[in-house]
């Protein structure tokens, strides 16, 4: 008797435990803001940024995306990002950055024909076009006006980007579109949450990847 105790007690501490390890996974931590790397390039509003990397700029306004397939915040973040394109497209050039791994470069075509969004989009296995933006969290946008940082941070306070009121990235290009000076924000609209860069360790296959959550 004393066995068969142990036994569904083990079944059902291994269970509760698994569906903590979700909760974990697809919840609780993208609540909380992404850890700092110690060695990030600190880029902040009004600093001077050069865009030769990115391409050929063809806007004095720039509005740069962060999107890393394998974050579940970029994927229900993208339906937003998707709504400026065609908002503000006519006066910003939008410029998307896939992070990935090398083990990956393939995202690149995906995105673009997955989204179809006519913007320019550069893949970023390396971490560089991140890092030259001081950036280390998916989703991210950055929005530089004439080579300087006019906004840096969130989308939104929420992760499905559905308050209206804490839209940072719409109001900071409805500001910018209109020739204001950014509104102040709470810190909440620079505090990088969503998921770290990726890198191969984080591609490994996880018991929720192979649950297909």
């Amino acid at each position: 008797m004393l066995k068969k105790y142990l036994l569904y007690s083990t079944f059902f501490i291994t269970i509760f435990g698994l569906i903590l390890f979700i909760f974990w996974k697809q919840e609780y931590k993208y609540t909380r803001p992404t850890p700092i790397p110690e060695n990030l390039n600190h880029i902040v509003k009004g600093d001077s940024i050069d865009l030769s990397s990115f391409g050929q700029i063809t806007k004095k306004n720039v509005f740069v995306h962060f999107y890393n397939y394998d974050c579940p915040c970029s994927r229900f973040n993208i339906k937003e990002f998707k709504t400026l394109v065609r908002k503000y497209s006519d006066q910003v050039q939008f410029i998307a950055i896939i992070q990935t791994t090398e083990k990956d470069l393939d995202q690149i075509d995906w995105f673009k024909n997955k989204y179809d969004l006519g913007i320019s989009t550069f893949i970023d296995p390396k971490g560089e076009l991140a890092n030259a933006l001081g950036v280390y969290s998916t989703p991210q946008a950055v929005i530089i006006k004439d080579d300087i940082v006019y906004y840096k941070g969130n989308y939104n306070k929420a992760r499905f980007c559905t308050t209206k009121n804490t839209r940072f990235a719409e109001i900071a290009l409805s500001a910018l579109t209109e020739g204001k000076e950014l509104p102040m924000l709470p810190s909440i609209a620079e505090i990088a949450y969503g998921c770290g860069l990726p890198d191969e360790k984080s591609k490994q296959l996880s018991i929720i990847q192979l649950l297909n959550f």
